[in-house]
């Protein structure tokens, strides 16, 4: 598999993410109202958002690797590692906010957050049905 269909993979998910928040709040909404529908909005933006930097920090990590490859130390920066752990706490801050000022319901953040979860699925369907990788097994 060719870094390019890697790629194509990645964006498939993220827009899948996307559309599940967009669907996961319009349901939500019609169901149990609009702070239910803004809780899962705000999770699933979340999601996409996290999923993105995720992608895009793995991609520079891969890319130093690979500039470094037969290197007998490897550098990794500190700011590669600010970034890391600064996506996770401006997350925590981001959903604490949600919660504690906005008081939105908490089941519907999770659910939100959790698209990630529903967009992996369907782009395995994707591959699976498209027959697009093959295992050729040991």
């Amino acid at each position: 598999m060719n870094p390019s269909e890697f790629e194509a993979i990645e964006l498939r998910i993220e827009r899948s993410i996307a559309v599940l928040g967009i669907v996961l709040a319009l349901v939500a909404g019609l169901k149990w109202g609009i702070r239910v529908a803004a809780g899962a909005a705000l999770g699933a933006a979340l999601c996409w958002l996290n999923f993105r930097w995720l992608r895009h920090g793995a991609t520079g990590v891969i890319r130093l690797g690979m500039a470094q490859a037969g290197a007998e130390v490897v550098h990794v920066p500190r700011s590669m590692h600010a970034k890391f752990f600064g996506r996770l706490l401006l997350l925590l801050v981001a959903v604490y906010v949600i919660l504690a000022w906005l008081r939105l319901p908490a089941v519907a953040v999770i659910c939100g957050l959790a698209a990630v979860v529903p967009a992996i699925l369907l782009e395995l369907g994707y591959e699976v049905m498209s027959g697009h990788h093959r295992w050729n097994g040991p």
